[in-house]
């Protein structure tokens, strides 16, 4: 026979397992009572994925949220790349450079003599 129930004390320490919810549960009220405690006693049912806070009198059920997959997504898309703009030459150039020289014009070709 497994232990299902696992009861922890204030600090998060294991401090006692059970078979059965209702020796786990009435376990964890006088737990709870006890002077020394410092905090709620919990109780949890891994199998099921709950767990009882119990502190004093009271107790508090937590269902504890499931994960579920449905499957993957695809990959995104690759991101365009950003089209390029025309050249625009410049009308002159910024103060302080040498401009090039222009390339329409004819060069003058030396004559060795």
């Amino acid at each position: 026979m497994t232990r299902r129930f696992l009861v922890f004390d204030g600090d998060g320490e294991l401090v006692g397992t059970f078979a059965e919810w209702e020796d786990a549960h009435s376990w964890a009220h006088l737990r709870s009572a006890e002077p020394a405690n410092t905090g709620p006693v919990q109780v949890e049912d891994r199998a099921e994925r709950r767990t009882w806070t119990v502190s004093g009198e009271q107790c508090r059920l937590t269902v504890w949220r499931r994960q579920v997959e449905y499957g993957y997504c695809a990959p995104p898309p690759p991101v365009p790349l950003p089209v390029p703009s025309a050249f625009v030459v410049p009308s002159a150039p910024p103060p302080g450079t040498v401009s090039p020289r222009p390339r329409n014009r004819l060069r003058r070709q030396v004559k060795a003599s």
